[in-house]
């Protein structure tokens, strides 16, 4: 009996023990971790598709042009009829056939675009008219033409079986700029773009501060006349024919028509004002805002759509980054890295930028594509590097509510100080030298693909006027935007500046930070009509003054916002030219002008630098953000002038000024405008006019002789 009692408990404990085992091992297998923070993404969703299946297909617009398109399905994973598309709008080609095959927006193993498609988004990329293997051609950069064959692609995407009805873009520079173009156009299957390096307004990238960026417009043509006549060179490849044209004849086609788009180094010297107009190649009358972000800022945000404002502190769009952010009021947040227009594209596999790229994108879209809550828009809008201090940080305001403005005052001896000149009529007399140059390897050359690295910049500091502080007894942190006012005279009636922030270090190198120019005649500030509160030359044919020689003026100008802290030992330095040989065009003299840079007592130049002192306060949440609705348009302040609770502050309506016309490109390269460069890269553009006019000739013959098959030309 006792056996049989110990027997039975024995049992019970054996039958405890198997029933544990079994339900240990039907349990549900433990759930991944949910972390959703910048760079940082697990839980919410995983890169389930190992492939993807591209087709490529002529897609005809509402006025008959036909758009190249290529389509990558997501493959190789879960069964799912329908996807989210992510559109894609290039004028650099979808595809181009090199030597060593096809390559795609897809074909990188680092590629964000693949690595998108990997979590289940259909990627759609489309030529722009004029461009690649779509046929037409450009009238101007963003025509209106080319804004409305987005919203035509949107509409094709969202009745295609593959496609949910839910539409995202992505990409950067033009790509970047043609997302805010889409959003204004109003299409409800638009949900949120996440542009990267983007500008505002035209006028600023080919007349910074009204000087002409001449360098940037003639590599700019180079560039496109390679890539619109589908040549091969320079690192440049034709353009993948669709998959109908087997024998490239609809390429060649293209191709042909592409020979009347527009020349911008013929068309930017007529345009020299922002409220310049011009008559584009297809007849319409336009002006800088209608081929740029800030003519359409109440209709973006009209549009609801969501934004991912991405931007790099040495990049030439730095400044619209930021602004963008500021002033729209779509659900939206802002990501400054600490690059220049290339670097983030060119970094190495397992780079953590270039993973943290790619996992932001796959956050945005999750969220206002999918629907996932993680997380992503509660966090505070602003997130950005600071270079010295490595490390990245939110902030609810821009500029921080803890910036501490202190001027840095132009002083004897060519220093730079921060207590005010107490000395009488004291100045600095600057010859200006024509040699004088920012380099080889600038933000604005950068634009084009070009060199993008300023180096030691000790050597050209020697040709210009400069001012520097002691060394630094601790770091100092400078965050937001440094802004000049200079007391000047000069000999001439006109001219132009550049002013340099430097880092000097111990040895005596210098380190590029940011920088500022402006044309003189051109130095009447208005209220800018978006946020932040900076000064603004609004640059209108009727603000054009020139100077009194000998006249004393304030001239006042910003500098390309930055995040840099200098390091203890280090000195800052203002550095002043006024000139830019290589990479500006602007007013030039027989006899080179003479400025004298005034630092006394009543007359006291200085730079107001952002300094950021002490530990950063933590971020707050921000107020949830709401994906592809509607919103409320909250108002837009114009500084001191209030404006409709409605209203937005667009590009001022343009005044009346000269219309000027655009015709088809010239046979052969254009001469320097704007009073002459000071430098013309004459081989690229002979080059690139030769090899031009040698490919026009066998696109033309090529077309013959595919007529005489066809019986007619």
């Amino acid at each position: 009996m006792r056996h049989a009692r110990r027997f039975g408990g024995l049992a019970v404990v054996l039958l405890a023990l198997l029933a544990l085992a079994v339900a240990v091992g039907h349990a549900e297998p433990q759930q991944q971790e949910k972390v959703s923070a910048p760079g940082q993404y697990s839980g919410y969703t995983s890169p389930e598709y190992a492939n993807h299946a591209t087709t490529s297909q002529y897609v005809t617009m509402r006025d008959g042009v036909r758009i190249a398109v290529d389509v990558h399905v997501p493959s190789g994973g879960p069964a799912q009829d329908k996807f989210p598309t992510v559109l894609v709008m290039t004028p650099y080609h979808r595809a181009s056939v090199t030597d060593e095959g096809v390559r795609d927006y897809l074909s990188s193993p680092t590629s964000e675009f693949l690595f998108v498609n990997s979590y289940g988004y259909v990627i759609v990329v489309a030529d722009v008219r004029g461009t690649g293997a779509s046929f037409g051609y450009r009238s101007v950069v963003f025509s209106p033409a080319e804004q409305a064959d987005t919203n035509d692609l949107i509409d094709w995407i969202v009745a295609q079986p593959w496609s949910d009805g839910k539409v995202g873009m992505m990409g950067q520079s033009y790509l970047a700029t043609s997302q805010y173009l889409a959003a204004a156009q109003g299409n409800p299957a638009l949900k949120c773009i996440a542009p990267r390096y983007s500008l505002l307004d035209l006028y600023d990238v080919v007349y910074p501060g009204g000087v002409l960026d001449t360098l940037f417009i003639e590599r700019y043509k180079l560039l496109t006349g390679l890539l619109d006549l589908n040549l091969t060179g320079s690192g440049v490849w034709p353009s993948k024919p669709v998959d109908e044209d087997t024998d490239g004849s609809l390429l060649d086609d293209a191709s042909a028509e592409h020979m009347q788009n527009f020349d911008m180094t013929a068309t930017a010297p007529l345009v020299p004002y922002r409220d310049s107009m011009l008559v584009a190649g297809d007849g319409t009358t336009l002006g800088y805002g209608d081929m740029g972000v800030s003519g359409h800022l109440q209709e973006i945000e009209d549009s609801g759509v969501a934004i991912y404002h991405m931007g790099g502190w040495l990049d030439g769009y730095t400044r619209d980054t930021l602004t963008m952010q500021a002033t729209m009021k779509n659900p939206g947040k802002m990501l400054m890295w600490p690059y220049n227009h290339l670097q983030l594209r060119d970094l190495p596999a397992g780079n953590p930028d270039l993973e943290m790229s790619s996992v932001e994108h796959v956050r945005w879209f999750d969220w206002c594509l999918k629907g996932i809550d993680n997380g992503i828009n509660e966090e505070p809008p602003y997130y950005f590097y600071t270079v010295g201090k490595d490390e990245w940080r939110f902030s609810e305001q821009w500029p921080l509510p803890e910036q501490n403005p202190t001027p840095y005052y132009l002083a004897a001896d060519q220093a730079l100080a921060t207590t005010t000149p107490a000395e009488a009529d004291a100045f600095d007399e600057y010859l200006t030298d024509y040699s004088a140059s920012s380099g080889s390897g600038t933000r604005w050359l950068c634009l084009t693909g070009g060199n993008c690295e300023y180096g030691d910049r000790a050597v050209l500091d020697k040709k210009n006027l400069t001012y520097t502080t002691a060394p630094l007894e601790q770091d100092l942190e400078v965050t937001g935007h440094p802004i000049a006012h200079l007391f000047l005279s000069s000999t001439a009636t006109d001219g132009a500046l550049f002013v340099y922030l430097e880092d000097v270090d111990e040895s005596g190198a210098v380190t590029y930070v940011t920088e500022g120019e402006l044309k003189l005649s051109l130095r009447q500030l208005q209220p800018r009509p978006w946020a932040p509160d900076l000064p603004w030359a609004r640059a209108y044919e009727q603000d054009e003054a020139p100077l009194v020689p000998g006249q004393v003026e304030e001239i006042v100008l910003d500098l390309q916002p930055t995040s840099y802290v200098f390091q203890k030992g280090h000195q800052l330095r203002i550095s002043i030219a006024g000139w830019d040989n290589y990479n500006f065009g602007g007013p030039r003299f027989d006899t080179p002008p003479t400025l004298q840079m005034y630092r006394d007592s009543t007359r006291a130049s200085y730079v107001d630098l952002p300094i950021i002192e002490g530990e950063q306060p933590p971020a707050q949440p921000s107020p949830t953000l709401t994906p592809a609705a509607p919103t409320q348009v909250a108002a837009t302040l114009t500084p001191g002038t209030p404006v409709a609770p409605t209203a937005t502050a667009q590009t001022p309506a343009p005044s009346p000024a000269t219309t000027a016309t655009v015709a088809a490109p010239p046979s052969s390269g254009s001469g320097p405008a704007d009073g002459g460069s000071g430098w013309t890269p004459v081989a690229w553009l002979l080059v690139g006019a030769g090899a031009a006019m040698a490919a026009a000739g066998g696109i033309l013959a090529r077309r013959v002789r595919r007529s005489r098959g066809r019986g007619s030309l």
